[in-house]
């Protein structure tokens, strides 16, 4: 699947320019592009507008960009990293959409200056109808063009667009309920998407059971802890008799009874690693079941850089050993555009610098007091964790079916006083979200 990734705030410049006018416009985009074991991507990191004195013509039907202008995006790409996607309106067009001739050879001609100059990456185009948009992108002139099959407008909600709509069949009678609620497309979504689940411990293994029984289907289970006794409590799918392996194999073998016909990749390792975080590119998208503030850094960075959304879900216990005294359980989304989690303070780059020492030294330094909330032995209680993943999983119906009448992106709740807290934030000046946006492979990951 080829895909244009953009966030909603993008769009909805990009579509009031083009068609604010009879004639046709133009805009420019700079992109981040990867290729993923599904295709190509473009994540969407600029908009770049002609002035009027920058259009040599500009009719209903026909427009021409200056070469000044041309080279001032190009040399902007250049200097970025990124390739560039060209955008223009057909204002007479509604839902039925299609390039003209005088498209395809201006197009061809573009694209090959753009691999010749921008380290033979591809060029994409988008063109603009009154209700409706479609995509394409060129390897050079002397390829055919492909379609871009999906186009995805992330914010706190995801918008898709595909020309080419593909529906899956379904077992109706098993999400007869689940269709009631969301409608038998609404269902096919779900049962399309390819889910990561970044540790598998009590909210990880609850997220993975429930999502099983929802219709995902395809899953990437990233976990490299093996199952202890002490895990019994609130791992889903483990037994007493559960012997001591993987986490991701209990998980797998948890989805496979629920779904027998699951697509499941069980990555029995550290998700800081370049390897993992590849597979990671092929997720629509990610939950940050992690206990540690590395992991969380790196999925943080992945979800801006390749505009992948992620939830992030979290549990802390304050109890003396005898009674719980308080704590909060709390689910975050991380999407384009919106506050990451270096913005909210859920990351804590001291606490990452920490978690790098070695176990001697961290341990010589806790004793100290100079390293501090870095205990493997919390408490850890399964209704808090289960209540956790269902906050998470409720955010992630939100990002595409639009049901919490609400523009917050944090929910949390204070175990003393039992409040559910709806929280915002904003983006911090200079943050690493901002810095890695639309990256796309240009710029590694911070992992070996």
């Amino acid at each position: 699947m080829n895909t244009i990734r953009i966030t909603k705030e993008q769009f909805d410049i990009l579509k009031k320019y083009l068609l604010s006018r009879k004639e046709e416009s133009a805009a420019f985009l700079l992109a981040g592009y990867f290729y993923n074991s599904l295709g190509h991507n473009f994540a969407i990191r600029e908009i770049m507008i002609p002035r009027d004195d920058e259009y040599n013509e500009r009719t209903e039907i026909h427009l021409d960009v200056s070469a000044k202008f041309f080279n001032r995006v190009l040399s902007s790409a250049e200097r970025t990293g990124t390739t560039i996607v060209q955008c223009h309106s057909h204002t007479f067009a509604d839902y039925d959409l299609s390039y003209s001739a005088s498209d395809n050879y201006g197009e061809s001609q573009s694209s090959q200056t753009i691999f010749d100059c921008l380290e033979k990456k591809p060029m994409a185009s988008l063109l603009f109808g009154k209700n409706n948009v479609i995509g394409r992108f060129w390897n050079n002139s002397k390829n055919s063009p492909m379609k871009i099959n999906q186009i995805r407008i992330l914010g706190k909600n995801i918008q898709i667009f595909e020309p080419e709509q593909t529906n899956s069949k379904l077992n109706t009678s098993v999400f007869d309920r689940q269709i009631k609620a969301f409608g038998i497309k609404g269902q096919q979504v779900l049962s399309s998407l390819k889910i990561g689940i970044v540790g598998l411990g009590g909210t990880g293994s609850s997220v993975a059971e429930q999502l099983a029984r929802e219709g995902i289907g395809d899953f990437l289970l990233i976990d490299h802890d093996k199952f202890e006794i002490s895990n019994l409590t609130r791992l889903y799918g483990s037994y007493h008799d559960t012997k001591k392996k993987p986490k991701v194999q209990i998980i797998k073998s948890n989805i496979e009874k629920i779904n027998p016909k699951a697509i499941i990749e069980a990555v029995d390792d550290n998700v800081v690693s370049q390897k993992i975080l590849q597979k990671l590119k092929n997720c629509d998208v990610i939950f940050s079941c992690t206990d540690n503030h590395t992991s969380r850094s790196v999925l943080n960075e992945l979800c801006y850089q390749y505009f992948i959304p992620v939830i992030d879900i979290g549990v802390g216990i304050d109890s003396d050993n005898e009674k719980i005294s308080g704590g909060t359980v709390r689910s975050m989304l991380i999407s384009p555009s919106l506050p990451c989690m270096y913005c909210t303070g859920i990351i804590n780059s001291e606490q990452i610098l920490n978690e790098s020492l070695p176990p001697k030294e961290r341990k010589s330094r806790q004793k100290e007091g100079y390293v501090q909330g870095m205990q493997d032995d919390v408490p850890s209680v399964i209704t808090f964790t289960t209540m956790a993943a269902t906050f998470g999983l409720t955010m992630f119906k939100d990002l595409y079916f639009n049901i919490l009448d609400s523009k917050s992106t944090i929910i949390t709740l204070d175990l003393h006083s039992f409040t559910i807290n709806k929280l915002s934030a904003s983006q911090r000046p200079e943050c690493v979200c901002k810095l890695r946006l639309a990256k796309g492979d240009y710029f590694p990951l911070s992992a070996p």
